[in-house]
C-alpha cells in the first residue's frame, strides 16, 4: 500500500472521484516500484504481490468468472471495483477472513457466471 498508505488514499479518492482511473494507476506503478526498490538488494524478491485491492477478486476479473449481476459493468477496474463495493442494484461479493488473520478477501460466487 506504500510507505504511507499511498495507495490506500488514491483508491478512496478514485472511489469519490476525486481522481482519474490514469491517477490512481500511476500511485499504484510508483508505489510498486519503491516496493521492488526495496527489495533490489536482498535474495528473494516477492512476485505478484501487488494488488489495487484483493488479489482473491483481481483474478476473479482476470479470469472473467464474474456474477451475471456484473455482466454489465465495463472490464477491469470499473467491474472488478463494482464487485468489491456493490453498485445499484447488485451488492457486492461476501467478504471471508483467512484463517485467524486480519486479512479479508472477496469471495468469487461459484455457480452462474458471465464470462467475456
Amino acid at each position: 500500500m506504500g510507505a504511507k498508505r499511498e495507495l490506500k488514499f488514491a483508491l478512496e479518492k478514485f472511489w469519490k472521484g476525486d481522481i482519474s482511473e490514469q491517477d490512481l494507476l500511476n500511485v499504484a506503478g510508483s508505489v510498486e516500484k519503491e516496493a521492488w526498490a526495496l527489495q533490489s538488494n536482498i535474495d528473494h524478491v516477492t512476485v505478484g504481490d501487488h494488488y489495487l485491492y484483493d488479489n482473491v477478486l483481481s483474478w476473479t476479473e482476470f479470469l472473467g468468472l464474474f456474477p451475471k449481476r456484473f455482466q454489465n459493468c465495463k472490464a477491469g477496474l470499473p467491474r472488478m471495483f463494482a464487485m468489491a463495493r456493490g453498485i445499484d442494484g447488485s451488492p457486492a461479493l461476501s467478504m471471508k477472513k483467512w484463517i485467524t488473520s486480519n486479512y479479508h478477501y472477496m469471495v468469487p460466487e461459484v455457480g452462474e457466471y458471465s464470462m467475456t
